[in-house]
């Protein structure tokens, strides 16, 4: 009896998903234009959240763009970089956040928004106390950007102190 009754539940969850999935494809896509048409047309009040993902964009000036490499330095050195760049969107740049990749990769960025045109500057201190050999690093910078981050290569070599 519970094997009828489990045969005919899976039937009608298969026969219900294919009827949902039919009226989805039947029903016609309609572009933002249609949309706005439809609503002036009609006089009705309808919003429609259209998300670009942000109008701010990183246009990077600094020599090596999104790549610093700090070359052969000594263990325990701290060299510093600053990252430049312009907002080549058309609304303001807001950065939330920077991170490093591990503690010993600092970064300071903008706390204000930069404004289309204008220039922006991320400095990024590297720690390489206990590093050896080759480094690759990286600073996850979130901003209102397309994409939402953006990521930033720290990179060279270190030395170790015989």
């Amino acid at each position: 009896m519970k094997k009828i009754a489990y045969i005919i539940l899976t039937i009608t969850i298969i026969i219900g998903c294919n009827s949902a999935s039919d009226k989805i494809k039947e029903t016609p896509q309609k572009s933002n234009k249609e949309i706005i048409s439809e609503v002036k047309d009609n006089n009705v009040i309808n919003a429609q959240i259209i998300d670009n993902g942000g109008a701010a964009a990183f246009n990077w000036t600094n020599e090596g763009g999104k790549v610093w490499n700090f070359g052969s330095i000594k263990e325990g050195d701290s060299p510093e970089f600053t990252f430049t760049f312009e907002n080549s969107g058309t609304e303001p740049m807001i950065i939330s956040n920077a991170k490093g990749s591990c503690g010993c990769t600092v970064p300071q960025w903008p706390k204000e928004p930069i404004a289309p045109g204008e220039k922006g500057e991320i400095s990024v201190k590297f720690n390489s106390k206990n590093k050896k050999g080759s480094q690759n690093k990286t600073v996850t910078i979130t901003a209102n950007t397309t994409p939402p981050t953006t990521k930033l290569r720290v990179t060279g070599q270190i030395e170790t102190i015989e």
